[in-house]
């Protein structure tokens, strides 16, 4: 009788344990099948970004022997990158993911929201589209000792280094932004001389997040979390005085001016243009007429890679970035 006693509770018991098994298994499972996707997406995000910073190297490396000219440093990105986008193991399956690349690339140009405001290119640098390479140095935009106007370099001409006449000069114009910035004046000093020789450019890779569920959980953080630092930049950060901060010790709002100065100084060379995150987001919700109806949700995140070389060649002034404030870019 004790033992006949026994098996009904020892059948109870089991039950219970199998019931809470299961809500365990409900709990951890999709936990687990997330963090799975997520580490696996997380690790394809970091060899794009070791692949953005290759293609960063290979664009400097073409544009300090073509003059720096963009469209070469796009080329070379594009063929840097083409692995991220696809197999590129034989010349079959290379040509596939260069014709899709070219699809991509084409339908992001043709997001150009804004009546063509802004236009698709600007000098040879794509203003949208999966890959896009700013000239950064020398340029219009950065400050008065990096940027030289040499006698050479006038009407579109090629800025000779080494000429005769390579003597570096301070026109009226920046004279006065000198004398505004209280900056120190250019002087033939070798290490301010060679600041003007040097490029420095910055890559925009588009890498799109192809792993299940983890790329809208990711896409979403990242966007919450850079929506407004991506627009413009970071408001504490002033070209003109590093240490500028909303408030300074006294507790007053001046630097805050500042920072809004380096703001407008750096306008143009910002990560991501407010009508890209835009886009991104259009992309991510299937939010865009036809475009989201034949490709479905897309999701993308803006990976970035800075690089400097000195020129091998003379540079042409035509290359530099002339970007019109109107834009608001």
């Amino acid at each position: 009788m004790g033992q006949e006693a026994q098996k009904p509770r020892a059948r109870g018991a089991s039950g219970r344990q199998s019931g809470q098994a299961a809500v365990e298994a409900a709990m951890i499972m999709p936990l687990t099948v997330f963090m799975t996707l997520g580490i696996i997406q997380l690790t394809m995000m970091q060899h794009a970004k070791l692949m953005t910073e290759y293609a960063a190297y290979q664009a400097a490396r073409a544009g300090i022997v073509w003059n720096g000219n963009n469209e070469r440093m796009h080329d070379a990105a594009i063929v840097a990158l083409l692995p991220t986008m696809g197999r590129t193991d034989d010349i079959v399956e290379l040509g596939k993911t260069f014709v899709l690349h070219q699809l991509y690339d084409s339908g992001m140009r043709m997001l150009n929201f804004g009546g063509g405001r802004v236009p698709r290119t600007v000098n040879g640098s794509n203003l949208f589209g999966i890959i896009r390479v700013d000239t950064i140095s020398p340029a219009y935009f950065t400050p008065i000792d990096s940027m030289w106007k040499l006698r050479s370099g006038y009407n579109w001409q090629e800025l000779d280094f080494d000429g005769a006449d390579s003597f570096p000069e301070v026109p009226s114009l920046e004279n006065h932004i000198r004398k505004f910035f209280n900056l120190p004046e250019p002087d033939d000093a070798e290490l301010v001389f060679r600041k003007s020789t040097r490029l420095t450019i910055r890559l925009r890779y588009w890498y799109q997040l192809r792993v299940p569920f983890a790329n809208s959980i990711i896409f979403y953080s990242w966007f919450a979390s850079n929506a407004g630092m991506a627009l413009r930049g970071a408001i504490d950060r002033g070209t003109v005085d590093p240490r500028a901060n909303m408030m300074n010790r006294r507790g007053n709002l001046n630097p805050l001016l500042a920072g809004a100065r380096g703001i407008e100084h750096e306008m143009g060379y910002d990560s991501v243009y407010p009508l890209e995150m835009t886009v991104l987001w259009m992309l991510a919700n299937g939010s865009i007429p036809l475009v989201s109806d034949l490709a479905g949700k897309r999701y993308f995140m803006p990976l970035t890679a800075t690089y400097s070389m000195r020129m091998q060649s003379n540079f042409h002034r035509k290359w530099i970035m002339h970007l019109n404030p109107d834009w608001g870019l």
